[in-house]
């Protein structure tokens, strides 16, 4: 209602996307998060709802992403994964469904998932040298990771045609399954990251950096036919 009287006609459309539509929300931890699609969106449309904004940030509604149509069919080909995770669980507050019809290329899909997990492959590796020996920057390293994995996984499932689930530990079975990875690498990993210690963290890691490398590997590995 507050961005509807903020915007009017112009306001097409209001989603909640992410965890507070889906299965892991945590009410005490998770943010809300906002898909709002605009007429235009320009630099004043947004400063236009800064009061809105953070009125609401106070209760844990991020800031939200303000898109409009133009720029979604624009942005398909470069951000499908981003796409396919808004669609994997999402909500309409009001107005158009902008989401449910978007059609992701197999390809655009592909080539985005395997420079995101070699990206943030290197990234894990790095950033393990600096926090190996300080166990609150080791476990905030492994909870943010594995949670930016898991928006890529989910296009690795798309990308074999395979059902997405919704909550975390099933995505993470379904993807050591297809992948053929050592069993319960990824929950060891968030198990060890939410009431481990530093020992603990450091024995799971290899595993989890070896995962990583090995799905590089089999992306790699795909025919091209079945990347498209």
């Amino acid at each position: 209602k507050d961005y509807r009287d903020c915007y009017g006609d112009t306001l097409q459309s209001v989603t909640v996307y992410g965890s507070a539509a889906g299965a892991d929300f945590d009410p005490k931890r998770s943010d809300i998060n906002l898909l709002l699609i605009l007429e235009k969106v320009t630099l004043e449309a947004l400063e236009q709802s800064l009061a809105v904004q953070e009125k609401w940030l106070k209760k844990r509604v991020a800031r939200p992403l303000f898109m409009d149509r133009d720029y979604i069919s624009r942005s398909l080909d470069s951000s499908p994964i981003e796409f396919l995770n808004m669609q994997g669980a999402y909500n309409v507050l009001s107005g158009e469904d902008v989401l449910a019809d978007l059609q992701i290329s197999q390809r655009d899909l592909r080539l985005q998932a395997e420079r995101e997990l070699k990206g943030k492959w290197l990234h894990l590796s790095r950033d393990w040298l600096a926090v190996r020996d300080h166990r609150k920057r080791l476990q905030h390293l492994l909870q943010v990771s594995l949670g930016d994995f898991s928006a890529v996984f989910r296009a690795l499932l798309q990308m074999r045609h395979h059902p997405v689930p919704q909550e975390r530990k099933a995505l993470w079975d379904a993807v050591t399954e297809i992948y053929e990875l050592e069993e319960n690498v990824f929950s060891r990993v968030q198990t060890a990251a939410v009431g481990g210690d530093k020992k603990q963290m450091r024995e799971v890691f290899s595993g989890y950096v070896r995962a990583i490398e090995n799905l590089t590997v089999k992306i790699d590995q795909l025919p091209r036919e079945e990347g498209p």
